[in-house]
């Protein structure tokens, strides 16, 4: 990798130490990754040859645009799927809904705007409702919402006082904003009776994240949120010298009562991810 700064020429190297970041998303989620230095150098170019360099880059991006293009959306849906991934884990959801219509919607625009609209409807009976969504499209063209939410109550007041199950509720509010369009709702269900893990639901609702940078329509958001959620900022270990000691670091920080639920190892050696959760937490 070449920079060019107040006309001197910098190329990017990596360097001999990796360094560790913890991020503690509370409700017993912890996500560390370790990242390898880049260290840069001067390089002894005059001012001929940067000035090649910078035409050359300039051909280079008129060239490759589609391609360049295609990797801005990949990193713009790396990102996304990291702050959604978080936020899921920061609210602590334990629920997975499906909001579907039965006619072909294919106005993102109206699916968002009755989105919208169900959560206001839900939030008087159901204060406080929060939620982080994802739109996808399905083959016939009609959006549907994925949207991951904390546990809602298996019993809710309605009309004059009568309690009835909470997701006959919802499914009734959301029909009744999406009208002569139709509109269900599905819930996953979780083995046993068991919560659904945060880190399992955060890695179903991100994996949509990606398919809506590549089909949805430009400029529009491919995510949304309901609700308030600060995601604490990262907590830094400090710097290995190789892989190997940031992969103990990491482990150290598994105790008796968590578990592995994902890692990654980069095949350059340059960066390592972990993720943990506390199961007596989240059971």
């Amino acid at each position: 990798m070449i920079r060019i700064i107040d006309g001197v020429a910098y190329e990017g190297k990596s360097g001999s130490q990796i360094s560790v970041k913890a991020h503690d998303l509370g409700n017993g989620h912890l996500e560390v990754s370790g990242v390898r230095d880049r260290v840069w150098c001067e390089l002894e170019w005059s001012a001929l040859a940067i000035e090649q360099y910078l035409e050359a880059v300039i051909r280079d991006k008129d060239e490759r645009a589609d391609e360049l293009h295609q990797k801005c959306l990949n990193i713009a849906a790396s990102r996304a799927k990291r702050r959604v991934r978080r936020l899921c884990k920061a609210m602590g959801t334990d629920t997975l809904l499906t909001l579907t219509y039965r006619s072909n919607v294919t106005d993102l625009a109206l699916c968002k705007a009755n989105l919208k609209e169900f959560v206001r409807r839900v939030r008087r009976v159901l204060p406080g409702f929060s939620a982080v969504c994802g739109f996808e499209q399905q083959e016939r063209g009609a959006w549907h919402v994925h949207m991951a939410t904390i546990r809602v109550p298996s019993m809710l007041a309605w009309g004059s006082a009568v309690r009835v199950k909470s997701f006959n509720v919802l499914r009734a509010i959301w029909r009744s904003v999406t009208k002569e369009n139709g509109g269900n709702i599905d819930v996953a269900k979780s083995k046993y009776g068991k919560r659904r893990s945060a880190a399992v639901i955060a890695a179903y609702i991100a994996k949509y994240i990606s398919k809506a940078f590549t089909e949805g329509v430009a400029g529009s958001n491919r995510w949304t949120k309901f609700g308030e959620c600060v995601i604490p900022e990262p907590v830094n270990l400090g710097r290995f010298p190789n892989m190997l000691a940031v992969v103990e670091a990491c482990y150290a920080l598994v105790d008796g009562c968590a578990s592995v639920v994902d890692q990654h190892l980069s095949k350059w050696d340059d960066w390592y991810f972990l993720v943990i959760e506390n199961q007596a937490i989240n059971t």
